[in-house]
């Protein structure tokens, strides 16, 4: 139809470059979230593994199986931040 021409130029038409490149990012966006998922999932399960190993071969002494406040202190090295307190105090 000739005369619709004008409608592949309006801001929601779905051959438009910008609607096109919208619909890009967004699926981006969607696979880098699911892959981020994914390696959250993965690591949550290996942690579960790491602590019925664990809990099976005794090394550790929780018997109730609560973690407490641990998980936030894993990631952190001894000496990080001993410098710029000591600077401050």
């Amino acid at each position: 139809m000739p005369g619709l021409s004008f409608l592949s130029k309006k801001s929601w038409h779905t051959s438009n470059i910008s609607n096109q490149e919208k619909v890009w990012i967004a699926e981006q966006k969607a696979a880098a979230e699911d892959l981020k998922l994914k390696e959250l999932t993965q690591q949550i399960k290996l942690e579960r593994e790491q602590e019925e190993l664990q809990k099976i071969t005794g090394q550790k002494s929780s018997s109730t199986g609560d973690r407490g406040v641990d998980w936030m202190y894993e990631g952190h090295k001894k000496g990080e931040g001993d410098e710029e307190r000591q600077k401050v105090e």
